[in-house]
């Protein structure tokens, strides 16, 4: 039954990476784009999307946490596994 275990939790692990590297692309992607929508050179302030790229800040404060959950979380299986 520990082989199961163990099992599960490596399923578990993959689970979480696949995770934490689809929201590294979605935080990538945010912090990409906030620059465009508040950017001075490009746009008059009156004009930028500032409501849009508190949003999207908001967002990022978001997939943050849950980054640092997801690693956190990662890190114990890898202790329980002995990596």
């Amino acid at each position: 039954m520990m082989d199961g275990n163990r099992a599960l939790m490596k399923i578990k692990k993959l689970d979480l990476v696949e995770q934490q590297i689809s929201l590294r692309l979605k935080a990538r992607t945010l912090c990409r784009t906030i620059p465009t929508l508040i950017n001075p050179m490009l746009t008059q302030i009156e004009r930028m999307a500032i409501a849009e790229a508190a949003a999207a800040m908001d967002e990022l404060v978001v997939i943050q946490a849950e980054l640092i959950a997801v690693a956190e979380n990662i890190n114990d299986l890898e202790e329980a596994l002995g990596n």
